[in-house]
């Protein structure tokens, strides 16, 4: 699949810490194949998005897999996965995935999309049950409640540092930023006009 995103999207969702988004630029460097001179500077500075907020937002997606786990009319590949294991096990995967991430988001301010594999291999190979699943959610659940009141992370992205990673990310594609070039100053401005709103939004 391919999604192209504005830069200012794409830092939206990463302020959110949507997990796909965060998955992109916390990839193992030799996983890569290609990357921009402004992709790579994202990624270099990629810590600065994380925040104790992103277990409120992975919570929110391990519930909904979890919800799609029960769902009674699977289709497709779905339908067959659910045949062959009692349950769709890739939604399965990702319920232990987001929580295993959130975790090491919230221990260690930082996590590896690679870490944990084994285990979610076992799950797609169906050696768990779907009571395992939701006893292993639940279970994590209490924890993480835990570990988010008592967690070092920063309590909100760092808006002073995105707001400058956004402005260095402009002037490399389009130059320095000077009163000469009238659009590109206009749109540098509506750029760091909308990230404002976006972290005024998420302090408040």
């Amino acid at each position: 699949d391919l999604n192209i995103f504005s830069i200012v999207t794409y830092f939206t969702l990463l302020m959110d810490n949507n997990p796909n988004m965060l998955d992109s630029i916390f990839t193992r460097q030799q996983s890569v194949s290609h990357a921009t001179k402004i992709g790579q500077m994202v990624k270099d500075r990629r810590h600065m998005f994380l925040h104790k907020g992103s277990w409120h937002r992975y919570r929110g997606y391990a519930y909904s897999q979890l919800k799609k786990i029960n769902t009674k009319n699977p289709n497709g590949s779905r339908k067959e996965l659910v045949e062959k294991f009692g349950f769709d096990v890739k939604f399965g995967y990702h319920v232990v995935r987001l929580i295993n991430q959130v975790e090491d988001i919230l221990m260690h301010g930082d996590f590896d999309p690679m870490a944990h594999r084994e285990m979610l291999k076992s799950i797609r190979r169906g050696d768990w049950t779907l009571t395992d699943i939701e006893d292993f959610f639940k279970r994590k659940e209490k924890l993480l409640d835990d570990l988010y009141i008592n967690s070092s992370l920063q309590a909100y992205p760092d808006e002073e540092k995105i707001k400058q990673l956004l402005l260095d990310c402009l002037e490399e594609f389009y130059g320095t930023i000077d009163g000469s070039d009238v659009q590109t100053s206009n749109q540098l401005e509506q750029a760091l006009l909308e990230i404002k709103k976006i972290t005024d939004r998420v302090i408040k």
